[in-house]
């Protein structure tokens, strides 16, 4: 099965509830390696959050259109962070 695929099918397990990294592989029958890896993707995209529930297990559900977009503005600023700036130098010597 497609990367794609797996992730639609992750998505769509978390609208339900959200769910752990365990519940998943095991609701999916697959390996909690592989479940992690596209977590791990669904986190770094802003598709999925993660919270830790009373019990101490972390859960992961999908992430809000709010979310979403201030993830965007937070990238958006960390690029233009690493952009050269021109510093006017004066000299000291008077």
């Amino acid at each position: 099965m497609s990367k794609a695929k797996l992730k639609k099918d992750i998505l769509k397990n978390l609208q339900e509830k959200p769910l752990s990294l365990a519940e998943i592989a095991a609701a999916m029958e697959l390996k909690e390696k592989r479940v992690f890896r596209l977590l791990r993707s669904l986190f770094e995209t802003s598709e999925i959050a993660s919270l830790r529930g009373l019990d101490g297990i972390r859960r992961y559900r999908p992430t809000t259109d709010e979310e979403k977009a201030a993830a965007a503005k937070t990238a958006e600023a960390n690029a233009t962070e690493g952009e050269e700036v021109e510093v006017d130098e004066e000299d000291d010597d008077e």
